[in-house]
């Protein structure tokens, strides 16, 4: 995937406003149900890596910062909301990691940064919060062997998710090939449909946080 294409979902979604609600309720379930994220609470967190205390407001400012200013902090009272949730159900945060955000030009940063534009920028901020549940790697990856395969492969047990902002598609990471023929699947998650890859998961209280590569 080339930074070209991993920062377009961000370039594409600050230039209208009339663009990104319609690019962001665009997002779809290939699976025919979008599952709440509330039925994994139960389920072992061990393959999302380690615990890093229960300060999300501190853990996000030293390690997704320009995430954290430019993003995430457009959502009002978003902070009050997390410990809200964290206090209850947990929730998730897909993060972009330091390097996509630091691609983005100076430009459109000043763009996300300006006032008029914050009802823009919270309705895409939205899209990587999930409020009501705190969603592990491996519920992402778990196979539904309920339904035949296709192409001897099984389909995945949730097509998507409910985010703050709206349905995020699920599906499988694929790697190799050339010019996006013969890649493969690699085990990994991706998310929405410009099918950002989950590159690292990080328990933070009661929510992981996953960095995404676009």
């Amino acid at each position: 995937m080339t930074m070209a294409r991993q920062t377009n979902f961000f370039l594409a979604a600050i230039t209208l406003a009339l663009v990104v609600v319609r690019q962001a309720t665009a997002f779809v379930a290939p699976h025919p149900a979008i599952v709440q994220p509330r039925i994994t609470l139960h389920e072992s967190t061990s393959d999302d890596g380690p615990s890093e205390g229960d300060n999300i407001e501190t853990y996000l400012k030293e390690n997704y910062p320009l995430f954290e200013s430019l993003l995430l902090c457009k959502i009002p009272d978003i902070y009050s909301t997390l410990r809200s949730a964290d206090a209850s159900d947990g929730y998730t945060i897909f993060c972009p990691s330091n390097s996509i955000m630091e691609s983005i030009d100076s430009g459109r940063k000043v763009q996300i940064s300006d006032p008029r534009n914050d009802e823009v920028t919270e309705k895409l901020a939205a899209y990587h919060v999930i409020v009501n549940g705190k969603v592990t790697q491996e519920r992402l990856k778990r196979e539904d062997w309920t339904v035949p395969r296709v192409d001897g492969v099984a389909a995945l047990n949730i097509g998507g998710v409910v985010t703050m902002g709206g349905e995020l598609r699920v599906g499988r990471s694929k790697s190799g090939g050339f010019m996006g023929w013969g890649a493969k699947e690699d085990g990994g998650v991706v998310i929405g449909n410009n099918e950002a890859k989950i590159t690292k998961s990080t328990n933070v209280g009661n929510a992981v946080v996953h960095e995404v590569d676009g």
